[in-house]
């Protein structure tokens, strides 16, 4: 009964969330930041897998559908006090808010110069502090950009499903300099997303890949950034779609 109170209030979270759009009040903008502070008050939820729809024309969430114009004004200017770039990009993004919080992470969690270091560091860091919420039930998925996922963040937390966190994935490894995509992995009729970097070739003996999941392609190996590992992981990785230019 517990378990089905908690779904429960996470899928009508998840509701008033991902129903957002740009024609929405004030008032509907309101909501969506208290629902994210009351995320934040909450320990990070356990994931759920079965939430991409294969055949399904997915909804997309920008900054501008949550963030009011004059929030995104204020942003802008903090951005360019900042000297960081306008973002790049629709959903995997990089520049603007993906540089910001790339930086602060790094600084934070005193990373070395390695790549490989900074973007499992950062993976870790967010998973800890992610919030599990559903789609609402619409028929499609929902899937977020990273600027709209930052822009929900609250007292360092952060929420979302398996996409949102895939997209953020992936943008922040472009912003260090890697090479990634988003991957929809499916068992059966379970689909599942989730992000994955090229290693680069001086990276191959590093310690720091040991227990990590990866494929291999013509480009190389590509290290998941899933927020599931060993078989968990890879009964997703037998029928997917690739998502580069997203």
């Amino acid at each position: 009964m517990k378990y089905k109170l908690i779904i429960t209030i996470s899928l009508i979270i998840s509701s008033f969330i991902f129903n957002s759009c740009s024609s929405c009040s004030r008032s509907g903008r309101s909501k969506i930041i208290a629902m994210a502070k009351s995320e934040a008050s909450k320990k990070n939820t356990i994931p759920e897998p079965n939430t991409i729809i294969k055949k399904s024309e997915p909804q997309i969430i920008n900054i501008e559908d949550i963030v009011s114009p004059n929030e995104k004004n204020r942003i802008n200017e903090e951005l360019i006090k900042s000297k960081i770039p306008p973002v790049i990009g629709n959903l995997i993004q990089v520049e603007g808010l993906v540089l910001k919080e790339v930086s602060e992470l790094n600084i934070k969690l005193n990373t070395s110069g390695s790549q490989l270091e900074q973007i499992l560091a950062m993976q870790n860091y967010v998973f800890k502090n992610w919030h599990y919420i559903f789609d609402p039930i619409t028929g499609k998925d929902t899937w977020r950009s990273a600027e709209a996922t930052l822009s929900l963040k609250y007292n360092d937390q952060y929420s979302g499903d398996c996409d949102d966190f895939a997209i953020l994935m992936a943008s922040m490894a472009r912003q260090i300099g890697l090479k990634s995509r988003m991957i929809g992995g499916f068992d059966d009729e379970s689909g599942h997303a989730f992000a994955e970097f090229l290693l680069p070739e001086e990276e191959l003996s590093n310690e720091l890949l040991n227990g990590l999941d990866f494929r291999k392609d013509s480009l190389g190996i590509w290290v998941s950034l899933d927020w599931f590992k060993g078989e968990n992981h890879k009964k997703f990785t037998k029928n997917i779609i690739i998502y580069e230019n997203i």
